[in-house]
């Protein structure tokens, strides 16, 4: 083994040399990163077809991406950033061009918050969208399915109300409103549902009811993209913060208690912070969390937005995937995955059946 390494020491110091700029320059052990797509087109809320497609969605266009790596950016100097680049566009017609986020429901369909109230359309793109009578307008950011069907999303003219749609039988329901903007929300296995109060740094978790469990207020970040944890790690929260770090926040049983916190990935390259929007996580367990230029919004920087793989920084937004690993090196579901009808996800080398749920 001794003879082995040092053979491939020699190599190395004799080889071109490569750059290489991870958009996290700080990740925590048992996490990996790469830049899923980019650069990205449209806003920042994220679902995934039945067959495991990236959707995005760009005004009144869905966005399709390969599922695997079919193109490049950013190739020179090298090496470039290989990139799940789009293979679709799909134009939904009646769909609002208004808001951003997105959520694959149980019943097939994709949701999506507008302006003019809660909109869905077919996840095989055919026929119209349907604007859902009852529902509420808003800015059109954070939307998820609870693990009995139902639709959580946020509405209201401050963006503070937490509205629940039943779409077995029509009815919307206001259960909570926030103290400040909400931006993104997520449900998790247990039907609680996370809300990222990012104007005043604060989480809060509340029941599908809307009774608050926890409320974590003084936060070093502004969190934006929410994710809760898988196995293990169900009882934690995860935020993409606006100041391109990424956030752990380890709760007791029923997500209750103080949190141990700790920043589990950081941006501290001179060429600046990006700034962290919504987030999401696919049928295979990774955060697929967004990355923008904000003007210097909330600890970002002005004009950072990507740190492509060949050391080149621009304002151009991405989408970054970020995957448990095991001790082995080898991808593990760290993340709840939503209630869609995808059964068995390859990871890695390996198999991996589907277990929870997630979000947008």
């Amino acid at each position: 083994m001794r003879n082995v390494i040092a053979i491939v020491v020699v190599v190395l110091a004799v080889a071109p040399a490569t750059v290489r700029a991870d958009q996290f320059d700080y990740l925590a052990p048992g996490f990996s990163q790469e830049i899923y797509t980019g650069p990205l087109v449209g806003g920042p809320g994220m679902a995934w077809t039945a067959g495991g497609n990236l959707l995005t969605r760009n005004g009144s266009t869905i966005i399709e991406y390969s599922p695997t790596q079919n193109a490049t950016y950013q190739g020179a100097p090298t090496p470039a950033t290989p990139i799940h680049g789009a293979i679709a566009n799909h134009v939904i017609p009646g769909l609002s061009s208004t808001g951003y986020g997105l959520a694959k429901g149980a019943d097939g369909y994709i949701y999506t918050p507008t302006a003019a109230g809660l909109e869905r359309f077919s996840a095989t793109f055919a026929g119209s969208a349907q604007l859902l009578p009852g529902t509420a307008g808003g800015q059109g950011y954070g939307v998820t399915t609870l693990p009995d069907g139902r639709i959580a999303y946020v509405a209201g003219s401050f963006t503070n109300e937490v509205h629940v749609y039943n779409p077995s039988n029509g009815l919307d329901s206001l259960i909570y409103t926030a103290p400040s903007l909400i931006d993104d929300i997520e449900a998790s296995a247990t039907g609680a549902i996370a809300l990222a109060l990012q104007p005043i740094s604060a989480l809060t978790i509340i029941s599908n009811t809307g009774s608050v469990i926890n409320s974590m207020t003084g936060l070093a970040h502004h969190p934006d993209g929410l994710a809760f944890g898988d196995g293990v790690s169900a009882n934690w929260l995860y935020s993409n913060n606006n100041d391109g770090s990424i956030t752990q926040y380890q709760l007791g049983p029923g997500y209750s208690g103080t949190p141990v916190i700790t920043d589990i990935a950081l941006q501290t390259l001179p060429s600046g912070k990006a700034y962290g929007d919504l987030a999401a996580v696919g049928p295979d367990c990774a955060f697929y969390v967004t990355q923008f230029e904000n003007g210097g919004l909330n600890g970002s920087t002005a004009g950072t937005g990507t740190h492509w793989d060949n050391g080149v920084t621009t304002n151009e937004a991405s989408i970054v995937r970020i995957a448990a690993v095991g001790s082995d090196g080898s991808e593990i579901c760290g993340f709840g995955v939503s209630p869609e009808p995808s059964s068995i996800v390859l990871l890695g080398m390996g198999a991996l059946a589907m277990l929870r749920r997630k979000r947008q």
